[in-house]
Protein backbone atom coordinates (compact mmCIF):
# COMPACT_ATOMS: atom_id res chain seq x y z
CA UNK A 1 0.00 0.00 0.00
CA UNK A 2 1.43 3.46 -0.78
CA UNK A 3 2.31 5.56 1.77
CA UNK A 4 0.43 8.84 1.85
CA UNK A 5 3.16 11.66 0.78
CA UNK A 6 1.73 13.68 4.40
CA UNK A 7 3.18 10.82 5.96
CA UNK A 8 6.29 10.80 3.85
CA UNK A 9 7.80 13.83 3.93
CA UNK A 10 8.16 14.34 7.79
CA UNK A 11 9.98 10.75 7.60
CA UNK A 12 12.11 11.98 5.04
CA UNK A 13 13.15 14.91 7.27
CA UNK A 14 13.87 12.95 10.35
CA UNK A 15 16.62 10.81 7.90
CA UNK A 16 18.25 13.82 6.37
CA UNK A 17 18.56 15.31 10.16
CA UNK A 18 20.29 12.23 11.63
CA UNK A 19 23.76 12.83 12.56
CA UNK A 20 26.43 11.36 10.26
CA UNK A 21 28.14 8.50 11.62
CA UNK A 22 31.64 8.54 12.08
CA UNK A 23 33.83 6.70 9.90
CA UNK A 24 35.30 3.28 11.14
CA UNK A 25 38.65 2.11 11.87
CA UNK A 26 40.09 -0.22 9.27
CA UNK A 27 41.14 -3.24 10.26
CA UNK A 28 44.49 -4.05 8.25
CA UNK A 29 45.59 -7.91 7.74
CA UNK A 30 49.27 -8.50 8.83
CA UNK A 31 50.78 -9.04 5.38
CA UNK A 32 48.68 -6.36 3.63
CA UNK A 33 50.69 -4.45 1.40
CA UNK A 34 49.72 -1.02 1.13
CA UNK A 35 52.94 1.05 0.38
CA UNK A 36 54.17 4.11 2.35
CA UNK A 37 52.35 7.17 3.42
CA UNK A 38 51.84 9.86 1.35
CA UNK A 39 51.89 13.48 2.38
CA UNK A 40 49.10 15.69 1.05
CA UNK A 41 49.32 19.09 0.93
CA UNK A 42 46.49 21.65 0.86
CA UNK A 43 46.30 23.70 -2.66
CA UNK A 44 48.35 26.82 -3.12
CA UNK A 45 48.15 29.28 -6.02
CA UNK A 46 51.57 30.38 -4.98
CA UNK A 47 53.05 26.96 -5.29
CA UNK A 48 51.16 24.92 -7.65
CA UNK A 49 49.72 28.65 -9.93
CA UNK A 50 46.12 29.76 -10.07
CA UNK A 51 44.16 26.46 -11.22
CA UNK A 52 42.43 28.39 -13.94
CA UNK A 53 45.43 28.18 -16.10
CA UNK A 54 47.55 25.35 -14.41
CA UNK A 55 45.36 22.54 -14.25
CA UNK A 56 46.31 21.33 -17.10
CA UNK A 57 49.53 20.72 -15.88
CA UNK A 58 48.84 18.97 -12.93
CA UNK A 59 48.01 15.08 -13.14
CA UNK A 60 45.32 13.39 -11.17
CA UNK A 61 45.80 10.48 -8.92
CA UNK A 62 43.96 8.20 -7.06
CA UNK A 63 45.02 7.32 -3.30
CA UNK A 64 43.39 5.62 -0.22
CA UNK A 65 42.35 7.09 3.14
CA UNK A 66 42.60 4.46 5.85
CA UNK A 67 42.43 6.05 9.48
CA UNK A 68 42.81 9.25 8.18
CA UNK A 69 46.48 8.62 6.52
CA UNK A 70 46.98 8.14 2.60
CA UNK A 71 48.61 5.63 0.43
CA UNK A 72 48.54 4.43 -3.18
CA UNK A 73 47.13 1.02 -2.62
CA UNK A 74 43.80 0.33 -1.76
CA UNK A 75 42.70 -2.39 0.51
CA UNK A 76 39.38 -4.00 1.82
CA UNK A 77 37.44 -0.75 3.90
CA UNK A 78 39.66 1.72 2.15
CA UNK A 79 38.08 5.11 0.78
CA UNK A 80 39.18 6.54 -2.24
CA UNK A 81 40.66 9.97 -2.65
CA UNK A 82 41.51 11.71 -5.63
CA UNK A 83 44.26 14.53 -5.64
CA UNK A 84 46.89 15.99 -7.87
CA UNK A 85 50.38 15.23 -8.43
CA UNK A 86 53.00 17.91 -9.61
CA UNK A 87 56.59 17.56 -9.45
CA UNK A 88 56.60 15.20 -7.20
CA UNK A 89 54.08 16.47 -4.54
CA UNK A 90 50.67 15.41 -3.93
CA UNK A 91 48.30 18.03 -2.50
CA UNK A 92 43.65 18.97 -3.08
CA UNK A 93 42.52 20.12 -5.48
CA UNK A 94 41.23 23.84 -5.56
CA UNK A 95 37.95 24.04 -3.27
CA UNK A 96 36.46 26.66 -5.42
CA UNK A 97 33.08 26.24 -7.26
CA UNK A 98 33.49 27.38 -10.62
CA UNK A 99 36.58 24.26 -10.60
CA UNK A 100 33.92 21.98 -10.12
CA UNK A 101 33.36 19.98 -13.60
CA UNK A 102 36.15 22.02 -15.36
CA UNK A 103 38.61 19.01 -15.14
CA UNK A 104 37.15 16.59 -17.15
CA UNK A 105 40.14 14.09 -16.13
CA UNK A 106 39.43 14.61 -12.97
CA UNK A 107 37.13 12.23 -11.65
CA UNK A 108 34.56 13.97 -8.84
CA UNK A 109 32.76 11.31 -7.46
CA UNK A 110 36.08 10.89 -5.52
CA UNK A 111 36.83 14.55 -4.76
CA UNK A 112 37.77 15.10 -1.08
CA UNK A 113 36.05 15.91 1.72
CA UNK A 114 36.17 18.34 4.62
CA UNK A 115 37.91 15.93 6.78
CA UNK A 116 40.27 15.71 3.98
CA UNK A 117 40.74 19.35 3.06
CA UNK A 118 40.82 19.76 6.93
CA UNK A 119 44.06 17.16 7.62
CA UNK A 120 46.16 18.45 4.61
CA UNK A 121 49.41 19.84 4.97
CA UNK A 122 49.40 23.71 5.01
CA UNK A 123 51.79 25.48 2.19
CA UNK A 124 54.56 27.07 3.55
CA UNK A 125 58.14 27.74 2.12
CA UNK A 126 59.68 25.75 4.80
CA UNK A 127 56.82 22.73 4.31
CA UNK A 128 58.10 22.18 0.48
CA UNK A 129 60.99 20.38 -0.57
CA UNK A 130 62.48 21.62 -4.30
CA UNK A 131 65.70 20.05 -4.59
CA UNK A 132 64.77 16.76 -7.07
CA UNK A 133 68.20 15.12 -5.85
CA UNK A 134 66.19 13.83 -2.52
CA UNK A 135 63.46 11.17 -4.79
CA UNK A 136 60.30 10.43 -3.22
CA UNK A 137 59.55 10.87 -0.06
CA UNK A 138 58.77 8.29 1.99
CA UNK A 139 56.27 7.43 5.08
CA UNK A 140 58.04 6.30 8.41
CA UNK A 141 56.19 4.84 10.71
CA UNK A 142 57.04 3.19 14.57
CA UNK A 143 57.47 0.27 15.11
CA UNK A 144 54.64 -2.25 15.96
CA UNK A 145 55.24 -5.25 17.47
CA UNK A 146 51.80 -6.58 16.01
CA UNK A 147 53.00 -5.26 12.37
CA UNK A 148 56.30 -6.32 12.53
CA UNK A 149 56.79 -9.48 14.82
CA UNK A 150 58.87 -9.03 18.25
CA UNK A 151 62.02 -7.77 16.97
CA UNK A 152 63.88 -10.56 19.60
CA UNK A 153 62.89 -13.11 16.90
CA UNK A 154 61.77 -11.60 14.04
CA UNK A 155 64.36 -8.68 13.54
CA UNK A 156 66.12 -10.67 11.21
CA UNK A 157 63.31 -10.90 8.18
CA UNK A 158 63.41 -6.90 7.82
CA UNK A 159 66.06 -5.00 5.99
CA UNK A 160 68.07 -2.14 6.85
CA UNK A 161 67.99 0.81 4.95
CA UNK A 162 69.28 4.13 4.69
CA UNK A 163 66.48 7.35 4.21
CA UNK A 164 67.33 10.97 4.49
CA UNK A 165 65.58 13.58 6.85
CA UNK A 166 65.00 16.98 5.49
CA UNK A 167 62.88 19.52 7.28
CA UNK A 168 61.11 16.36 9.32
CA UNK A 169 60.45 14.41 6.60
CA UNK A 170 62.02 11.33 4.86
CA UNK A 171 63.72 10.71 1.54
CA UNK A 172 65.00 8.05 -0.62
CA UNK A 173 68.26 9.97 -1.67
CA UNK A 174 70.99 12.24 -0.34
CA UNK A 175 71.14 15.59 -1.24
CA UNK A 176 73.17 19.00 0.61
CA UNK A 177 71.15 19.45 3.92
CA UNK A 178 69.84 16.15 4.48
CA UNK A 179 70.55 13.71 7.62
CA UNK A 180 70.96 9.86 7.07
CA UNK A 181 68.64 7.68 9.40
CA UNK A 182 68.53 4.37 10.10
CA UNK A 183 65.73 2.75 9.99
CA UNK A 184 63.85 -1.39 8.44
CA UNK A 185 61.86 -1.81 5.83
CA UNK A 186 59.16 -4.73 6.17
CA UNK A 187 57.08 -5.71 3.46
CA UNK A 188 57.03 -2.51 2.06
CA UNK A 189 56.84 -0.75 5.06
CA UNK A 190 59.48 1.82 6.62
CA UNK A 191 59.60 2.11 10.59
CA UNK A 192 61.84 3.24 13.32
CA UNK A 193 63.65 0.04 15.21
CA UNK A 194 62.40 -0.42 18.07
CA UNK A 195 62.75 1.98 20.90
CA UNK A 196 64.49 -0.33 23.59
CA UNK A 197 67.57 0.09 25.38
CA UNK A 198 67.96 -3.94 24.50
CA UNK A 199 67.99 -3.82 21.07
CA UNK A 200 70.74 -1.66 20.61
CA UNK A 201 73.96 -3.98 19.10
CA UNK A 202 71.35 -6.79 18.60
CA UNK A 203 71.16 -6.50 15.04
CA UNK A 204 74.57 -6.59 13.76
CA UNK A 205 73.82 -6.10 10.04
CA UNK A 206 72.05 -2.16 11.37
CA UNK A 207 74.32 0.77 11.38
CA UNK A 208 74.34 2.45 14.10
CA UNK A 209 75.83 5.86 13.34
CA UNK A 210 73.06 7.10 11.84
CA UNK A 211 70.60 5.75 14.46
CA UNK A 212 67.21 7.83 15.11
CA UNK A 213 67.62 10.19 17.70
CA UNK A 214 64.26 11.29 19.63
CA UNK A 215 63.03 14.32 17.31
CA UNK A 216 62.24 10.88 14.65
CA UNK A 217 60.83 9.08 17.05
CA UNK A 218 58.63 12.16 18.03
CA UNK A 219 57.61 12.77 14.89
CA UNK A 220 56.74 9.70 13.14
CA UNK A 221 53.09 8.17 12.88
CA UNK A 222 52.13 5.29 14.80
CA UNK A 223 50.91 2.53 12.43
CA UNK A 224 46.98 2.96 11.43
Amino acid sequence: MRIPTLLTLPLLGALIALPARAPAQISIRFGTRIGPEVSVFAYSPERYGNWRDRYGQWRPVTLYDINGHYYRYQVRGARAVQVYQHNNEYFMPPQDREWVGRDRRYNYQWQPGDADYGRARPYTPDAVVNDPRLGSEIGVLGYSQERAGDWRTNYRRWTPVTVYEFRGRYFSKNAPGARAVAIYRYRNEYFLPPHDQAWVGSDKRFNNKPQPNNDDYGRVRARP
